[in-house]
């Protein structure tokens, strides 16, 4: 049987990221209070690109902007969601950067790229979410209490 965790981890593992394990939603800001702060009123984007298009280059346009925030670690290792019935009540997934990943194919039922990867700290987040025409390259910083985000 299908879970929103089986979902989400099938997700990560097409798109290269190595599974190390489920996380959950503490300590930290939670799943929840990310995608809150990503979609606050005010914030604006580390970059855009064209949400139909080619997307070669959207990993590594993603990956300049994780890395400068401080989102990856110096193993290659963040937290991530993504967009997937059921999948927020999974949490945090922690996971590994590999020479496959390409975070274009972190896609949702709705073939859009929506995800969140957070530090392992859990200060700061750096995702792509579909907008209107574009995707954005969203960054800020977290209090740990996850209820607002600091643009970046």
């Amino acid at each position: 049987m299908h879970t929103g965790e089986h979902d989400l981890l099938d997700l990560i593992r097409s798109s290269g990221l190595e599974v190390e394990t489920v996380h959950g939603n503490g300590p930290g800001p939670s799943v929840d209070a990310a995608w809150r702060a990503m979609a606050g009123f005010g914030v604006e984007p580390e970059a855009t690109f064209p949400l139909r298009g080619d997307l070669t280059g959207v990993h590594r346009l993603w990956l300049e902007h994780a890395r400068r925030l401080g989102v990856i670690g110096a193993d290659g290792t963040f937290l991530l969601t993504a967009v997937v019935t059921g999948g927020s009540g999974t949490g945090w997934v922690r996971v590994r950067l590999t020479a496959d990943a390409d975070v274009s194919r972190l896609v949702d039922d709705q073939g859009r790229i929506e995800f969140i990867a957070r530090s392992l700290s859990g200060h700061r987040i750096c995702g792509i979410t579909a907008e209107e025409y574009d995707y954005w390259i969203v960054g800020m910083d977290l209090p740990q209490d996850g209820e607002a985000g600091t643009e970046r």
